[in-house]
């Protein structure tokens, strides 16, 4: 290309005399953080990290080579999207539920979660119900691909989205501080293989939102709910037989 071919200015893409512009995407910098948290979440997922293991802020800055500093934002993180617990005076453990508190934290998501999308029918637009759709549409293409970090990234995301059209930040906030560590847990824990109708019965609250009147809409959510908790509680000991009733309510 010569000089006079070619015309470069400070914030706009070279142009070519009788071609078109080229233009390229801009390249998004990857902190030494995000790049700590994105290994470490693809230890859980693998399994070489397993639910209640404890991370060493020390022997990870080793191995990766970085700052402890570093490590500790990166676990502050991961604290906050429920992938680790952080025990004071004591140290950093991969998040671990027991049976119970399973059984306890999926009983209260059937009904907070029901509550919010309760609010949310007589709030969300045409456009937010578009929206959410193309949420589950994604979620779906990850469990077509078996990828489990993309599948629990969006999973989240697609309830968290739900929760916000509830329009109380009180009731959305309590739903992600107590199920944010859940999910993480239940993809960490569960080696079983992502489906993609796993996937697609996030369709149904959807679908109930765009169209079901109540009481229509409220039992088909909470039927959608009962059945991702009872695959929930596949995971881990079998709740006791007055708790798996209650869930097939």
């Amino acid at each position: 290309m010569t000089e006079k071919s070619a015309v470069a200015t400070e914030g706009r893409p070279i142009v070519d005399e009788g071609k078109s512009i080229l233009e390229f995407p801009p390249i998004q910098p990857v902190s030494l953080t995000d790049r700590v948290i994105g290994a470490l979440k693809d230890a859980f997922l693998e399994g070489l990290l397993k639910p209640g293991d404890p991370i060493v802020e020390r022997e990870v800055a080793r191995q990766m080579k970085v700052g402890t500093p570093v490590v500790r934002e990166a676990l502050i993180a991961l604290q906050g999207q429920g992938f680790v617990r952080r025990v004071t005076n004591t140290g950093t453990y991969v998040t671990k539920f027991d049976g119970e508190e399973v059984h306890q934290l999926c009983m209260l998501r059937i009904e907070f979660e029901t509550m919010a999308l309760q609010w949310a029918r007589t709030r969300a637009t045409a456009e937010d119900i578009e929206r959410l759709q193309l949420m589950v549409d994604s979620i779906v293409e990850a469990a077509g691909k078996g990828n489990r970090k993309e599948f629990m990234e969006r999973d989240i995301e697609f309830h968290r989205a739900c929760w916000r059209l509830s329009g109380n930040r009180f009731l959305a906030e309590t739903l992600d501080r107590l199920m944010a560590p859940l999910f993480a847990f239940v993809v960490v824990a569960s080696r079983a293989q992502l489906t993609v109708f796993m996937a697609r019965e996030h369709y149904d609250l959807v679908n109930a939102l765009r169209a079901l009147p109540e009481p229509e809409f409220t039992a088909s959510v909470r039927k959608t709910l009962s059945g991702i908790a009872m695959r929930w509680l596949a995971t881990v000991p079998h709740p006791a037989p007055e708790d798996a009733a209650r869930l097939e309510q």
